[in-house]
């Protein structure tokens, strides 16, 4: 069995190549429409950093569930968080653009402010949104790092008390998490329109950041076992686990969607239906019925059938298509707010690219630079040798 890996030195020139394009773009953009260019930027940046925040969820809640199946798989998802510190870095263009996106913090008369806005400025504000971001990244960092350098440390041998202290960190780390990625949803994204709000606004990002992660679990599980990485590690039964909790997640976030939906649309209230009013017309009302079928229909329909969960190269298409409905369902939940609810045609979609090109890039990267040299297994996990023989025949 392959317990280490080494990438190519000429795998990382795809993405560098693609920052370099992205970031041309962006610059460019940037002169001829700072909003769109920064509300392009924005919607890639949340993205993709749901994905990485998904991965690092995962590994806590399978710490503390004690998933014998997903110890196999670790190591990948620990390596999807590990890009944590790269997408903090790609988080100043955001900062900078505070202003250009967040109408609580543009350069105003506060007596031009909404009545509403203005009672939220003890939060709404630009000292405050900058102590937050950086608490939530020490949160997601600290503990992205911690879980990973100790997991490596088990490679080591010391894995009884390692184990524990996992254990520990997990069961303290979801706390943080949840409120961290609730109250960073609600800053980066809802509060784009700040007259409006929803409760379950940061669950619903979760649900989405959930999906994008095991999505991109399942690519990478595939792309290791066609290096010949994972073959004798990872099999079909580990790919059947992993895509009964796709669907999970799937059918969670349809769920956390329609509720939103359902009681804000029927309460009839102008200044809270006013955010699924913009939604639901023109070409934001098509791009909803495309995450309606692309993001739930057509994954539960092949999620339920057997023969898909476990073909490992039909994940892996699968894990790219959600990929994609994870960024559109990204877009819809901020463009319309962060560029003035216009789609701007073909330009707004250059930038859009651009942007993608970046991010994605950057954390391809990052990915690659943690991917070189590590163990691809979690080998020192005291369960590791009954993650390799499971069966979900036998858990069931």
């Amino acid at each position: 069995m392959s317990e280490t890996h080494r990438v190519g030195s000429r795998l990382p020139v795809v993405p560098a190549a693609g920052v370099l394009i992205g970031i041309v773009l962006c610059l460019v953009g940037a002169t001829i429409d700072v909003r769109r260019a920064a509300a392009a930027y924005l919607v890639a940046y949340v993205a993709g950093l749901g994905v990485a925040l998904g991965a690092l969820a995962m590994i806590m809640i399978a710490r503390l569930t004690a998933a014998t199946w997903f110890v196999a798989l670790r190591r990948q998802a620990e390596q999807i968080a590990a890009t944590l510190p790269a997408l903090a870095v790609l988080f100043l263009p955001v900062l900078l653009a505070v202003r250009v996106l967040y109408p609580w913090a543009a350069p105003v008369d506060s007596s031009a402010l909404d009545a509403t806005v203005r009672a939220k400025s003890a939060y709404l504000n630009l000292p405050f949104f900058v102590v937050r971001a950086i608490v939530y990244w020490a949160i997601w960092i600290g503990f992205s790092q911690a879980l990973r350098h100790a997991s490596l440390a088990q490679d080591a041998g010391d894995s009884p008390a390692l184990e524990r202290r996992l254990r520990m960190l997990s069961a303290v780390g979801i706390v943080a998490f949840a409120l961290s990625i609730t109250f960073a949803s609600f800053d980066w994204m809802m509060s784009l329109a700040p007259t409006w709000y929803s409760t379950i606004y940061g669950v619903d990002f979760f649900a989405g950041a959930m999906v994008g992660g095991l999505a991109l679990l399942a690519i990478l599980v595939q792309r290791g076992r066609r290096q010949g990485e994972l073959t004798e590690c990872v099999g079909v039964e580990h790919m059947h686990a992993l895509a009964k909790l796709l669907l999970t997640f799937v059918l969670f976030w349809v769920y956390i969607g329609f509720s939103q939906f359902i009681v804000i649309w029927s309460a009839e209230i102008p200044i809270e239906s006013s955010w699924y009013v913009t939604r639901t017309r023109g070409g934001w009302a098509a791009l909803g019925a495309v995450l309606v079928l692309g993001h739930f229909a057509l994954p539960f329909c092949l999620l339920v059938v057997r023969a898909v969960k476990r073909s490992i190269g039909g994940m892996a298409l699968l894990g790219g298509w959600l990929l994609v409905m994870h960024y559109l369902d990204c877009y819809w939940m901020v463009m319309p707010d962060a560029s003035g609810a216009s789609m701007h045609g073909i330009f707004g979609h250059v930038l859009d690219l651009g942007a993608v090109l970046v991010v994605a890039g950057v954390g391809s990267l990052a990915w690659a630079g943690h991917h070189t040299g590590e163990p691809a297994i979690a080998r020192g996990d005291p369960e590791i040798k009954a993650s390799l023989d499971y069966s979900t025949s036998a858990a069931l």
